[in-house]
């Protein structure tokens, strides 16, 4: 039994029975997987999504931190400026919400530190929980936010949970920062973005002014020498190639007008207009050649015709443009179809809008692409066919008339485009305007 005792103590160190041996190995054991589960979770919270938003990164680190601290709330606190905005996390089941509280938390005493600031009102708002706030510091020291564990008294950590979060903290500090680096570098470059796009913009203005005066008086006389010469040939065998002359032109005007448009550098008489007549009239200018391409137009027009206040030529080039894409994007497909149909929509807040849609069984648009068609200058079609212009200018009418223009698409299944136009509720009546309903 003496050697045997002496034995235990040679390799364990400890002067115990057997059983006590075994109890703190299995203690040890324990503790090792402690250690180890927090170096796990130490080391997920380095791993933070650079483009992540603040509630997806408060939830990333609130269920890594429960794996190995208990609480009820957690709170990601950033100071921006004088104000802190704060992202409280809590779990719901299996599933994790944030609700944002930016601007909730401003000193009533200029006295008090911000980490007095932040217990201070977590206290009004939980009044039955014990706050355990971290600094998160910058690699100058400089704190720029917390890490919060809102606490029940049963749950309340003791020092070795306290140095474990301090610790954390220091690690996810660093994470943090980087964020907070890369959503200043990313808005840097939104805003420089904004504004080569705001000085293209004002040179295309300038260059569609200056086109405008120099090409319009030209082509007015070639388009009006054109037609008379058209006359006197009539079944002339010159007469396409004069046709031609005049049809170029006529393209060359509308290039003009299109830039003039999206520049807003030309205005139009606002009048009271039918949708339905702004279809007719358009199929009436392209009807022709939307036929001879094999397509099949139906029409699904409202009535009573849904009136607008606006302009009906800018309308009218809407229609046409989106017309035109849906020819376009027909080239080659089996049983190609062209669906109109205009309708009324009315929105939860009581908005009133005519709705016009044209939908083709075409190719279609790809997801990427989808976000970038309303782009100047973007096209979706061969360099020789487009000139990216058409949507751009088409949303710029849209919007100048208070209203929007939408795009929906499926890769090589359809696309859909929907013009909506506030609807025109006011009928005079005995010299009065009354408010119409949107029935």
């Amino acid at each position: 039994m003496q050697n045997k005792q002496e034995i235990l103590e040679k390799l364990t160190g400890i002067q115990s029975s057997r059983k006590s041996y075994y109890t703190e190995l299995i203690y040890l054991v324990e503790e090792m997987k402690k250690k180890n589960r927090q170096l796990a979770v130490i080391n997920q919270l380095t791993q933070l999504q650079i483009n992540a938003s603040w509630p997806e990164t408060s939830i990333y680190i609130a269920s890594q931190l429960s794996q190995i601290l208990p609480f009820g709330h957690f709170v990601l606190t950033l100071i921006k400026g004088s104000n802190l905005s704060s992202y409280l996390t809590r779990q719901d089941g299996d599933q994790w919400q944030c609700h944002t509280l930016a601007g909730a938390v401003t000193p009533d005493q200029p006295t008090l530190s911000q980490k007095d600031v932040l217990h201070h009102s977590f206290s009004e708002m939980f009044p039955d929980h014990h706050a355990l706030s971290v600094p998160l510091r910058s690699q100058f020291n400089q704190t720029f936010g917390f890490l919060t564990l809102l606490q029940r008294s049963e749950q309340r950590a003791d020092s070795e949970d306290a140095d474990l979060f301090s610790l954390i903290a220091s690690h996810v500090a660093v994470s943090v920062e980087n964020i907070l680096l890369f959503q200043d570098v990313s808005e840097k470059i939104k805003i420089e973005a904004q504004l080569v796009q705001s000085a293209k913009m004002a040179a295309i203005g300038e260059m569609a002014a200056g086109i405008a005066h120099e090409l319009n008086s030209p082509l007015t006389a070639i388009l009006g020498n054109s037609q008379l010469l058209l006359r006197e040939m009539k079944a002339s065998p010159t007469a396409p190639l004069m046709n031609d002359i005049y049809q170029c032109g006529v393209r060359c005007k509308k290039i003009i007008q299109n830039l003039l448009t999206f520049s807003r550098q030309e205005e139009y008489l606002f009048s009271t207009i039918s949708i339905n007549e702004v279809v007719e009239n358009s199929l009436d200018l392209i009807g022709y050649q939307l036929s001879v391409s094999g397509l099949t137009i139906t029409k699904e027009l409202a009535q009573p015709p849904l009136l607008f206040h606006g302009s009906r030529h800018q309308i009218e080039q809407v229609v046409i443009n989106l017309l035109l894409n849906a020819r376009d994007a027909l080239v080659g497909r089996v049983d190609p179809r062209i669906e109109i149909r205009s309708f009324l929509v009315e929105e939860d807040k009581g908005h009133c809008y005519v709705g016009l849609t044209v939908h083709d069984n075409g190719e279609g648009i790809a997801a990427e692409q989808l976000q970038q068609i309303f782009h100047p200058f973007y096209s979706t079609k061969e360099r020789t066919k487009g000139t990216g212009l058409g949507l751009s200018v088409s949303l710029g009418i849209a919007e100048a008339h208070g209203g929007r223009l939408l795009a929906q698409s499926e890769e090589n299944q359809y696309s859909r485009f929907t013009l909506l136009l506030p609807l025109l509720r006011e009928e005079v009546q005995d010299g009065e305007e009354t408010d119409t309903d949107c029935g």
